[in-house]
């Protein structure tokens, strides 16, 4: 089997257990190993790439959807979140987050996204049953509010971090490698690089930065936000025990 064939195997096997959600009639348990097992495919997938496999990937773009209150900690953390996974992305809407770029690079970033929106939910339900909470004079939206700033904030920088402690690694690696080898991988971070920015601009999207800032008015309740952004599980698929393997560092 060719290196090409393999990753459409292994491609597709990503996309068929992606769709394994609650949502779509899967038990919690199934749709837990499910994404367990896409973060370990990604994996393969992004130490099986090649210059040759990368000039046929294609880009794609993909919308993913948070109806829910945690919208509003995603948006905070959206762009450490891009940086990590090497996507382009904008906001559209109240609820809706686009991405764009290479297919695992993309199903990774919404994969993290999921992560990051259930854990806020279940972190949030979490506070919401605790003393300091109920003893606050402030308003629960208030009191929420914060929770979900500190949230976004402390996940916001593990996400930076991890891709400054990624890049620092393949620089590690290149140094370290034959002068051929560390020449082809700077090679393929730059046609990757070129690629997608490409492909970003075919697509014709006129983006504006918006600028805001968060008001905390409830510091208890930002701290208690920010330990709970730093008890997410990125160094290992959702659901997965202590032995499961890491989340890909591309």
């Amino acid at each position: 089997m060719d290196q090409q064939t393999e990753l459409a195997k292994v491609k597709g096997r990503i996309r068929a257990l992606a769709a394994r959600t609650v949502e779509r009639g899967c038990s919690e348990a199934e749709a837990l190993a499910a994404a367990a097992k896409v973060g370990e495919l990604l994996e393969v997938y992004g130490l099986s790439m090649s210059e040759v496999a990368l000039r046929e990937e294609d880009c794609i773009q993909h919308r993913v959807t948070v109806p829910g209150p945690q919208r509003l900690a995603l948006r905070w953390l959206y762009p450490a979140l891009l940086r990590f996974t090497d996507c382009r992305g904008w906001t559209d809407g109240r609820a809706d987050f686009v991405l764009y770029g290479l297919e695992p690079d993309v199903q990774m970033a919404e994969y993290l996204l999921r992560v990051a929106e259930a854990a806020l939910a279940y972190e949030e339900a979490r506070y919401r049953a605790t003393a300091d909470y109920l003893r606050s004079r402030a308003t629960p939206q208030t009191r929420l509010r914060s929770f979900r700033y500190g949230f976004a904030d402390r996940l916001g920088k593990r996400l930076e971090e991890m891709t400054a402690t990624r890049a620092a690694a393949a620089e590690a690696r290149r140094e370290a490698a034959p002068a051929s080898q560390a020449s082809a991988s700077t090679a393929l971070v730059l046609a990757k690089e070129k690629k997608v920015e490409e492909g970003f601009r075919g697509l014709g999207v006129r983006l504006r930065t918006v600028y805001s800032t968060a008001t905390v008015r409830d510091r208890g309740a930002y701290g208690r936000g920010q330990a709970a952004g730093g008890r997410v599980g990125l160094e290992r698929p959702v659901g997965a025990g202590p032995g499961a393997r890491a989340l890909p560092r591309k």
